[in-house]
């Protein structure tokens, strides 16, 4: 191990203020102490599966750092991936570690204590409005949770009784909230005097569902939260709430790594002390504005534009990459929808697993803007941080194909935003759109990204992969083989791939289609439709002397005079 004042961070996902906390309060203290932070994390698009992204923990090199802090908390909704990170912290890892949760394999723990916190919150409700039916909701029934178990002790105080029935699960995430406002709204569960929520996100998604039932907070049902996050206080309704001081249990856990690593004593840090904050939620705080369904709704309607990706032809201009190049001048011409990085690279893996190619990082390099250098260095030795003192490292995959990873530079404590999320999400796909065009193209040259097989085994067999194409299915991109489509029909100044299930829309234009598609035993039979020939069964004549195609659907296309003579050339060679 060389003293290089780094530390590396295994943490799972930031999507709340709650576990994002931890790595504020990491970056900070490690950041006083002089070291230089590296966040390995899986931006993943399920909460409960991941698409291969658990990969990026096998890039971890941990020789060149310093020490390392495993944020176990983080992986509640992904706990079986916490046996192989610890499996290979202790196998791999000759650094000190600290792992912020339980862990027997480990020995350096740190833990939140403030159980008692949650339970002030739930004290409140029943001492100061006489709630004696309440839920707790959140979490999963398999994960232990020492809010839950406050929850438990406080009602056995009062002696109101407390069994699985007053114990909602739902994952740490607002589908819970909302599956259980329309639960009370249709009367499948019994409507409750309060519901206590484990974070203040889940109480505001709960808030916004019952006020869409026709259900009102606090006249109808108390709600609190958990956490003092920007959820407690948005403008429609306050959320009564509680500080988790996550950022302070981050310290703490830099603290200790940093005793381990010198040998001094371990700083002795010293908390704020908390108090319970009343919202309008609980009936306690400020009085209520008017018009709070307009208010919720004109929330609602500011989420769902903020989750859209701010460029809207970000997409469009991706699919038009035909080149490593090009998708470097993307990269460099986009950069700016990550929020407050001052340095981004783009590594695509390389056939040899030993090396990957980065095709974009900016500021402070000596070389230009393209080197190669080994995947697991993350940065290229001869890089000079400069300014940047906390990374990020996400994975680049998409349908479980692993292409590389981004990483992100701060020179300031700081998380990265859905839109880096969206961001890696989308050039993952840039990289599939040009292994697809080598594959439609040249496919004798084919060639797949490398996986390192330290952590994470994946077998690829490039000779058995089939030409697929994008397509877009109620939002999302999915991929489909060239086998499955019908025919491609252009209309209304968009291009459409038809299916068995139905039509779908892709972003290449139809000319695009047919240079790419010429081997590929497609064929264009009119000005608006490329028909697949080894769909197409024969033909018959039509109306007024017209030709039409035949699919093995019995789906009838017509075909212009000016490609009849060709089309039956082609059928019959088929």
């Amino acid at each position: 191990m060389t003293s290089s004042k780094t530390i590396a961070i295994i943490f799972s996902d930031f999507k709340n203020d709650y576990t994002d906390g931890y790595i504020t309060g990491i970056q900070k203290q490690a950041n006083k102490y002089g070291y230089r932070t590296f966040t390995f994390s899986m931006p993943q698009t399920s909460e409960l599966y991941t698409g291969s992204e658990e990969w990026i923990y096998s890039l971890i090199d941990y020789e060149r750092y310093d020490g390392v802090i495993f944020v176990k908390h983080s992986f509640s909704v992904h706990k079986n991936l916490i046996p192989q990170i610890e499996k290979s912290l202790c196998e791999h890892c000759r650094c000190p570690v600290v792992v912020i949760g339980r862990s027997s394999a480990l020995p350096n723990n740190i833990s939140l204590k403030s159980r008692m916190n949650f339970e002030c919150v739930v004290e409140h409700l029943i001492t100061e409005h006489g709630c004696r039916n309440l839920y707790c909701l959140g979490g999963e029934k398999s994960i232990a949770d020492w809010r839950i178990d406050g929850f438990r002790a406080v009602l056995e105080r009062h002696n109101i009784p407390c069994s699985e029935e007053n114990l909602l699960y739902g994952g740490y995430w607002i589908s819970g909230a909302e599956a259980l406002a329309k639960d009370i709204a249709y009367g499948t569960v019994e409507k409750p005097d309060a519901v206590v929520c484990l974070n203040d996100e889940i109480a505001y998604a709960l808030i916004k569902q019952l006020y869409f039932a026709g259900l009102r907070v606090p006249e109808d049902i108390l709600v609190t939260g958990f956490n003092d996050s920007s959820y407690a206080s948005n403008s429609a309704v306050s959320i009564t709430t509680f500080t988790a001081d996550t950022p302070f249990c981050g310290r703490r856990a830099v603290a200790l790594l940093h005793s381990l690593i010198t040998g001094a004593p371990e700083e002795e840090l010293i908390q704020r002390k908390h108090s319970i904050i009343t919202g309008e939620s609980c009936g306690c705080g400020r009085s209520h504005p008017l018009n709070i369904r307009a208010r919720l709704d004109e929330l609602h309607k500011n989420e769902i534009a903020n989750m859209e990706f701010r460029n809207s032809r970000f997409e469009e201009k991706l699919y038009k990459v035909n080149s490593i190049e090009e998708l470097s001048l993307f990269i460099k011409n986009h950069r700016y929808l990550i929020r407050d990085q001052i340095s981004v690279s783009i590594n695509l893996m390389g056939y040899d697993d030993e090396n990957a190619e980065c095709i974009f990082l900016n500021d402070f390099m000596a070389d230009g803007e393209t080197t190669v250098f080994r995947a697991a260095d993350i940065y290229p030795d001869i890089f000079t941080f400069g300014a940047v003192q906390n990374v990020h490292i996400l994975p680049l995959v998409f349908d479980n194909n692993i292409y590389g990873f981004m990483a992100i530079g701060y020179d300031e404590p700081c998380t990265y935003t859905l839109h880096a999320k969206q961001f890696a999400n989308r050039i993952a796909i840039g990289a599939e759109i040009l292994k697809i065009r080598q594959q439609l193209k040249k496919p004798e040259t084919m060639v797949s990204a490398a996986v390192p097989t330290n952590f994470v085994t994946h077998d690829i067999d490039t000779k058995k992969l089939s030409a697929t194409i994008m397509v877009v299915n109620n939002g999302s991109i999915t991929k489909v083989p060239l086998e499955n489509i019908l025919y491609f029909e252009s209309g209304e100044k968009k291009v459409f791939a038809a299916l068995k299930s139905g039509k779908y829309e892709i972003k290449q234009r139809l000319f695009e289609l047919e240079e790419m598609l010429t081997e590929k035993n497609f064929f264009r039979i009119s000005r608006s439709v490329i028909i697949n020939m080894n769909k197409t069964v024969g033909y018959k004549n039509g109306f007024n002397r017209s030709l039409l195609a035949v699919l093995s659907n019995k789906e009838e296309l017509l075909v212009s005079r000016t490609h009849g003579t060709s089309f039956k050339k082609k059928l019959l060679e088929c």
